[in-house]
């Protein structure tokens, strides 16, 4: 990474400190865990933080929040989906998140426990004005992310960075979003049988009577 792009990823991460203690941290982490600087990532980290005040929730260190995001893939500004991850702490390693791959710039944060469900989505007019943005029309063109001028991707973070909640987002009410009880999570280990590596023991299978992992068991899943 160059070192103007780590100063710009910086000082745009220092902005989060207008959203409370620590979110300057998060911010700036977003930036490195995304690798460049564009419009889909800030907006999504925004909006996964107004999804939390919503709730009156805290950004999930544990297990206790599902984010569904409603981007996909093959379209710009799928950004929004790692900046929700980063913003709701809702983690693809914690099994926290997930993409509908509806093509728009949305989530819905639930609360395991209560049911309690909110959905923020990014304003039309916004959209809309992040696509005739000059980052996006030389994305379109196939100009890489970090081949775009470095000031072009900051004006556009600096100015939906400057925008208020009310001016970026559509807040719903919120409402009760029914989850199945998740599945006990396994602390047992195994050793595959045929290829000796561990496998955790939930995800094993048996084949003549021995453990292998799925791999290695010849089954779909």
């Amino acid at each position: 990474m160059k070192s103007d792009q780590i100063t710009a990823m910086r000082e745009l991460g220092a902005k989060g400190q207008a959203l409370g203690a620590l979110w300057d941290q998060y911010l700036t982490s977003a930036f490195f865990v995304h690798g460049h600087v564009c419009g889909g990532m800030p907006l999504g980290f925004r909006a996964a933080h107004r999804a939390l005040e919503a709730l009156g929730a805290e950004r999930e260190l544990n297990m206790g929040t599902l984010a569904f995001v409603e981007t996909g893939s093959g379209h710009a500004a799928g950004c929004f989906a790692d900046g929700v991850q980063m913003g709701s702490g809702c983690t693809f390693g914690k099994g926290l998140i997930e993409r509908t791959h509806y093509g728009k710039w949305a989530l819905t944060l639930v609360e395991r426990g209560s049911g309690r469900a909110v959905r923020v989505s990014v304003r039309l007019e916004v959209m809309q004005a992040s696509f005739q943005s000059p980052f996006v029309q030389q994305r379109k063109q196939g100009v890489a992310p970090t081949d775009v001028p470095l000031d072009v991707g900051k004006s556009l973070v600096e100015k939906l960075l400057a925008r208020t909640d009310e001016e970026l987002f559509t807040v719903s009410e919120v409402f009760d979003y029914p989850l199945p009880a998740p599945k006990p999570a396994s602390f047992n280990l195994l050793t595959c049988s045929a290829c000796g590596e561990a496998v955790a023991e939930n995800k094993a299978r048996l084949l003549d009577g021995k453990p292998v992992c799925l791999p290695c068991s010849g089954y779909g899943g």
